[in-house]
């Protein structure tokens, strides 16, 4: 009886919460997405691989510069209105980048797709924040989740679009190799027609697309509810109150500064181990085969995505400061277990990938949800969190692999470096936060709510 009179309380707040999950769901399916079909990509644009690795550094860039825009926007405009455009936008130009046989032009609109998902990567957080305010920790939670699960599905997506691996014996008269047989230059026996990858990316596009209807129809719903509210509020003259927080500047940009550097330790450990895995598995000692290097990678990602369901139910149990230690722990733990075994026992391997995945699950989205007990988030406050995350995505993982191709035992110690830095600062985080700032912001209002009435307030009045 309380779920159903939960759901029917909160009906509006859990759709526009589901909408931003699939919103979410689509940026980490573009993210995995350019991984999985680079290969196929390559033959579209008829570029060698070097280059068509480009495509992931030039929308990570877009994405920073999304997130960048994000904060200066989002206390000019309504929120459902940017995220109408934004995945809008996201869907065309990711869905139709792949259709050009030219590399400037795939790069040109990737990058575009890449603004519109850094842009709707702080909105959607944003939005869920404002939307349960103190309560926003474990709904952040089940937010980044459908993040993994998009780049859980992604590669499954894929799959029936990608070509079939290509004949590499020497007698075949479909490839040419160079003298040398250190560097051998393989013609593709295939061409720009036979690729299908597209329509994967089309897929993907498709429902961003459909994504943006919905937000379309909640900011035509809003923007008819806040006018009829604006017209009560003049009526009776109603002064709507203004947050305001005891917390000094100083004070609150030190707990913003901590939670952009566990954002950006614990973007960079998941990238590094979620993107360079499988090769290390391959690379280390133990040399295991492609497949089983997926596997691994399958496992941390699926560690990382799905311990919150776990996580969740069980905070409504334990105390969440017990949970969140043993999260440190079992990040520290996986360090040590990795550190330096996993280049040689393969069980090490394993156990150590699998306890970082469930150890850092949670820790990012806590941390934010934390920040928002006790100081207000904006989208400009958000921004700032968010893109050192997403420069370390994009930078740890360059450095990452030029360790693992010089020395696999130097990429786990690189590893352990950013774990440990990860768990100092989440600490540094929670006791700043519970000793310094003290007093949550559970009586403000979300500076959005005010002139712009939610449909859950206008109800209530």
């Amino acid at each position: 009886m309380k779920i159903i009179r939960f759901i029917s309380d909160n009906r509006y707040r859990l759709f526009k919460t589901i909408l931003a999950y699939f919103a979410y769901f689509c940026i980490g399916s573009a993210t995995t997405l350019l991984g999985s079909s680079l290969l196929d990509l390559q033959i579209r644009l008829n570029v060698d691989f070097a280059k068509v690795s480009y495509l992931i550094p030039f929308r990570s860039a877009g994405h920073i510069l999304g997130s960048a825009l994000a904060g200066l926007i989002e206390q000019r405009f309504n929120r459902s209105l940017l995220l109408w455009i934004i995945n809008l936008i996201s869907g065309i130009f990711l869905g139709a980048a792949p259709f050009f046989t030219k590399f400037e032009f795939t790069s040109i609109f990737l990058v575009i797709a890449g603004v519109a998902h850094g842009m709707s990567d702080i909105l959607c957080n944003t939005s869920v924040t404002s939307t349960w305010k103190e309560k926003s920790t474990n709904w952040l939670q089940v937010l980044h989740m459908s993040w993994g699960i998009g780049s859980l599905i992604t590669p499954v997506i894929c799959r029936p679009f990608l070509l079939p691996e290509e004949s590499l014996e020497p007698d075949s008269s479909s490839l040419i190799t160079a003298n040398t047989t250190a560097n051998p230059v393989i013609v593709s026996i295939y061409t720009a027609k036979d690729v299908m990858i597209q329509y994967a990316f089309v897929i993907i596009g498709l429902l961003s697309v459909i994504v943006s209807f919905f937000y379309a129809c909640i900011y035509f719903r809003e923007r008819s509810i806040t006018e009829y509210s604006k017209k009560e509020v003049n009526a009776v003259n109603i002064q709507v109150p203004q947050p305001s927080s005891q917390i000094s500047p100083w004070k609150k940009y030190i707990a913003i500064f901590l939670a952009a550097v566990v954002a950006h330790f614990c973007y960079s450990l998941e990238s590094v181990l979620g993107s360079l895995g499988a090769s290390f598995s391959v690379k280390s000692d133990i040399h295991m085969d492609k497949k089983t290097g997926v596997l691994l990678a399958t496992v941390f990602w699926s560690c990382f995505s799905f311990y919150r369901l776990i996580f969740i139910p069980l905070t409504f149990i334990v105390a969440e400061t017990k949970l969140l230690a043993l999260s440190l722990f079992l990040t520290l733990l996986g360090v040590v277990v990795s550190v330096p075994w996993a280049n040689s026992n393969e069980a090490c391997l394993w156990a150590g990938f699998t306890l970082v995945g469930l150890g850092i699950s949670t820790i990012f989205s806590s941390s934010y949800g934390m920040l928002s007990r006790y100081i207000v988030i904006t989208g400009q406050i958000s921004s700032m969190i968010f893109i050192p995350g997403v420069v370390g995505e994009s930078f740890h993982p360059a450095i990452a692999a030029t360790l693992l191709a010089n020395s696999p035992i130097l990429f786990l110690y690189y590893n352990a470096a950013l774990g440990v830095v990860l768990v100092i600062s989440f600490l540094a985080l929670m006791i700043y936060c519970k000793t310094v700032l003290k007093t949550p912001t559970v009586h403000l209002a979300h500076p959005s709510i005010g002139p712009r009435f939610s449909t859950l307030s206008v109800s209530h009045h």
